[in-house]
């Protein structure tokens, strides 16, 4: 029997879709995620026997219960993160026939997509990938387990879909892939499905476009994607993209996880900061502890992290400061600055690989150097000069 399991979030406002925050309001974007959600279960049901929802998160079973009908079966995730989301997620089901796992962030399932999907697994593929135009899939499918597929993954990047196929390769696994579909992450994603709404198989989702104000997408668009090098952390591809009427142009850039910075503020009014050697640029800098946000972690929990890890902090004050781009032509790092308050400094318990120094300042000094410009790292600069107005007498 095939079996498709659908990776679902439940529609909340503001918890659902916000990086479509503008152009879309909240209550906006949860609508959207709500009629993703069900074209997506329908598309499913129209080719599958067994349709059944993988979700994260407990709290959210009873409103996804609500939203997909009782006749839908309601599957917790194993373990954390996407990683183990696909991995268990295929592991548990597998053993009772082909299975595929389907992102319900897609506007709805290519007529016979889900079905073409399975007949190459019997044809003998051992794994079917449906590619997303944002660098990673909207669909996996396998007939016997394998966990090469999601090892050593750079999650959440650009470099999703070329590792994968790389680790495919480096197994012996036959590898089908179908045609490429859009997911809808970001606005841009979203511009370019409205754009084309007419065409898709998604009833809702079109219905609800006709209400909504979205602007026109880019000219560019990505024609396919080559990995030139990669590691778990960090790939650099280069892109074919069209710029429309025949032109097309090759664009080379790294690709990166999410990253969080922390200004973090002890109780005796120092900031504390971390020196440390970085090879790049080949000299030392002096740096608010930071670091990469690892599959199944949200941004705050990263930052909790990071502050234990590199300076042996805690605090239980937060403030999100701002989410930015470090430096959007060059790189897709995508970053959040925090402020934590009250911190208690215990042992730091730094990585293996990193050659950390602590370093403390009186919070007036930090300020006034940041606004010299004495942070030669523009991210620490950033968050600091963010984090100056919480920090300083109104």
């Amino acid at each position: 029997m095939n079996q498709v399991l659908v990776a679902a979030k439940a529609p909340a406002p503001r918890r659902s879709k916000t990086r479509l925050v503008p152009p879309l309001d909240h209550e906006q974007a949860a609508e959207l995620q709500r009629a993703l959600l069900l074209d997506t279960l329908d598309g499913c049901r129209a080719e599958a026997e067994d349709v059944a929802l993988l979700y994260a998160d407990p709290e959210e079973r009873a409103t996804l219960a609500a939203v997909a009908g009782p006749e839908t079966e309601l599957v917790l995730q194993q373990g954390q993160g996407l990683h183990d989301a696909l991995r268990l997620g295929l592991a548990t089901r597998l053993s009772r026939g082909p299975t595929a796992i389907v992102s319900s962030d897609i506007p709805g399932i290519p007529p016979g997509a889900i079905g073409q999907a399975f007949a190459e697994l019997g044809r003998g593929a051992d794994v079917v990938l449906g590619p997303a135009d944002d660098g990673g899939y909207w669909l996996i499918a396998m007939r016997e387990r394998n966990d090469a597929p999601f090892h050593e993954i750079p999650w959440s990047t650009p470099a999703v879909l070329p590792v994968t196929r790389n680790r495919c390769r480096e197994a012996g696994l036959r590898l089908v892939e179908l045609a490429p579909w859009r997911d809808i992450d970001t606005a841009v994603d979203l511009a370019f499905v409205a754009r084309d709404r007419e065409t898709l198989p998604a009833p809702r989702t079109r219905a609800l476009f006709e209400r909504l104000e979205i602007p026109e997408p880019p000219t560019a668009r990505l024609l396919e994607s080559e990995l030139i090098a990669g590691s778990p952390w960090r790939a650099v591809l280069t892109d074919q993209l069209s710029l429309g009427l025949s032109r097309t142009t090759s664009y080379t850039y790294l690709a990166t996880p999410r990253a969080v910075f922390v200004v973090p503020i002890t109780t005796a009014g120092e900031l504390l900061l971390v020196r440390q050697y970085r090879h790049p640029v080949r000299d030392w800098t002096v740096e608010v502890p930071a670091g990469s946000v690892e599959d199944g972690e949200t941004p705050i929990e990263a930052a909790q992290r990071e502050l234990a890890e590199e300076v042996g902090g805690r605090s239980a004050h937060w403030r999100h400061l701002t989410t930015f781009y470090s430096s959007s032509a060059h790189i897709s790092l995508r970053s959040d600055a925090f402020l934590a308050t009250g911190v208690e400094v215990e042992a730091a318990r730094p990585g293996e690989d990193e050659d950390v120094a602590l370093v403390r300042l009186p919070v007036g000094a930090a300020l006034e150097r940041a606004r010299a410009g004495g942070f030669q790292e523009g991210q620490t600069a950033l968050a600091i000069l963010l984090a100056a107005p919480h920090l300083e007498p109104a």
